[in-house]
């Protein structure tokens, strides 16, 4: 078997099991996120604000990123004469949904700069009403940001993936997905992440901040790490397909090319589904909003029979009284 087949092969399998594990975790972790960040006890929280928006945002890039890679892996694809709407719609909705997801992500990042200030004016802004407030505003901005992938891209598809329509469509979206999601806002989560781990050594403040925001701090650091790690090498990507533009390749190289370029997709978009696993490994108020998630209607039910029993037995009481 030639190396272009061979590569053509392993993109094929790393398309239909990376992406049905990305699947699976994601919809499985993003459904109990947003179970959990809407529990009483976490929803006053600016941060769980955040995280809850971006748990949201990440049924996006699985379900039209993933969904479409694992089936096109079956070469289960739209008939060719919709293959440019598919294409729009699939590449718009994967990233404004991965951008969205990224950017709440800055945000929670920013709240808990904020948080951790000793001036009490920079600390007023972490607040669930601001919170909510810079959700719509970056939801909005990116839909407004990507609403040109609906004209750039028209159904030409290599290594499973859209491609925009001309090359000034291609390198205006590798610079907009640089500056807007790969990049970009990993460097502000480091810088913000940075600054707060800064604050919290020589603030005095953080001394008497609750355990549950300390906690949510840290499961927002270990968030971050991941996302940085994941998004690195589709940057490397997209700035090598822009140097290499106008370069003569051998079939060979563009079968190396367009395996590198699967791989990278799918590492980011592993990004949609790990947040829940950190969560649990990292926060304790995380687990223990976890438990209380799946046992307290159990511990309802037994409260409820062991009441009722009670009362049972009082009335059978006083009646027995009142016959004597």
């Amino acid at each position: 078997m030639s190396t272009t087949a061979s590569l053509e092969t392993a993109q094929t399998q790393l398309l239909r099991y990376m992406s049905l594990i990305t699947i699976i975790t994601g919809t499985i972790g993003n459904t109990l996120n947003c179970l959990i960040f809407t529990r009483r006890s976490l929803r006053r929280n600016s941060c769980s604000i955040y995280f809850l928006a971006s748990s949201i945002a990440n049924f996006f890039p699985i379900y039209f990123g993933c969904l479409t890679r694992f089936l096109s892996s079956f070469n289960l694809n739209p008939p060719s004469s919709q293959m440019g709407l598919y294409c729009k719609i699939k590449t718009f909705l994967t990233y404004i949904g991965l951008a969205a997801s990224t950017w709440f992500i800055v945000g929670a990042c920013a709240d808990r700069y904020t948080s951790s200030s000793s001036t009490v004016r920079i600390r007023s802004f972490s607040q669930v009403k601001i919170a909510r407030r810079v959700v719509f505003i970056i939801s909005i901005l990116i839909i407004l940001i990507y609403f040109q992938m609906n004209f750039c891209f028209d159904g030409t598809i290599e290594a499973a993936n859209c491609y925009p329509s001309s090359s000034l469509c291609n390198t205006f979206n590798n610079f907009n997905s640089l500056i807007t999601y790969s990049l970009f806002p990993p460097l502000l989560m480091l810088i913000l992440g940075y600054m707060t781990i800064r604050n919290v050594r020589h603030s005095q403040h953080l001394r008497r901040t609750n355990a549950k925001d300390r906690q949510l701090t840290m499961m927002l650091i270990i968030q971050v790490i991941c996302i940085s790690i994941l998004s690195m090498p589709i940057s490397i990507q997209k700035i090598y397909s822009e140097i290499t533009l106008n370069e003569i390749k051998s079939t060979e190289r563009q079968a190396i090319e367009n395996f590198f370029a699967t791989f990278v997709v799918l590492l980011a978009l592993m990004n949609s589904s790990i947040s829940f696993y950190l969560f649990t490994l990292t926060g304790k108020v995380f687990r223990k909003e976890l438990k209380f998630l799946f046992f307290s209607n159990r511990r309802q039910a037994d409260i409820e029979p062991s009441h009722g029993t009670a009362i049972a037995k009082v009335t059978t009481r006083k009646s027995h009284v009142n016959g004597n």
